[in-house]
């Protein structure tokens, strides 16, 4: 039977506006447009069937599920596969900061993602392997229902790129919007894709 994803990444923070910062572990909050982002979001969702809802233990992941869980009497479960890549020394620093201080990491960070394990944090093949582990987990606790999960980018793409049978250096090749949605299904140990990155609801 099959499992069917709804996969959002969080609504705008002050981070993620303007001069972008890495975000990561750290807790920032969602803005006056992200909060807006998730009314949206959840107005385009009214109506859609939605069995259970996870979220990345983050306010801004919490944030945007919250309207979504009140319209669907569904609790925001966090889930720690759902957390943001641990950007471990670059955290905090915008993206001309990080260049500077950390430039061999940014040189692989944006041209081959996947050998990258940031100083004092992660991977991304240990964000590849948990998510996969999450999928597992998921698509056997709710077989023939609609699974709502909430996140951030770097997990998002690397979350796709598994439905999509892509590698590790695939990451920047699927954008992921603010407050975007996606939608897949898992069938047995196969993924079919039906939705990449749509902002509709935004317009």
């Amino acid at each position: 039977m099959a499992t069917r994803f709804i996969l959002i990444r969080h609504g705008q923070t002050e981070w993620n506006r303007g001069a972008e910062r890495f975000r990561g572990r750290a807790d920032v909050l969602l803005n006056a447009t992200g909060q807006q982002q998730a009314q949206q979001l959840t107005a385009f969702l009214a109506h859609e069937k939605m069995d259970a809802l996870y979220v990345s233990p983050m306010q801004r992941t919490l944030q945007t599920a919250q309207p979504l869980a009140a319209v669907h009497k569904l609790i925001a479960q966090p889930h720690p596969a759902l957390l943001d890549i641990d950007f471990g020394e670059l955290e905090g620093l915008t993206q001309e900061e990080a260049r500077a201080a950390f430039p061999e990491i940014m040189v692989q960070w944006e041209n081959a993602p996947g050998t990258v394990k940031f100083p004092n944090g992660e991977s991304l093949r240990a964000v590849r392997a948990r998510i996969v582990g999450l999928l597992d987990e998921l698509a056997d606790k709710h077989a023939a229902e609609t699974v709502t999960l909430v996140s951030h980018r770097v997990v998002c793409g690397a979350m796709l790129c598994v439905a999509l049978g892509l590698p590790l250096s695939a990451q920047w090749r699927i954008k992921q919007d603010l407050a975007c949605l996606n939608l897949f299904e898992r069938r047995d140990s196969d993924y079919v894709v039906t939705l990449l990155n749509c902002t509709a609801h935004l317009i």
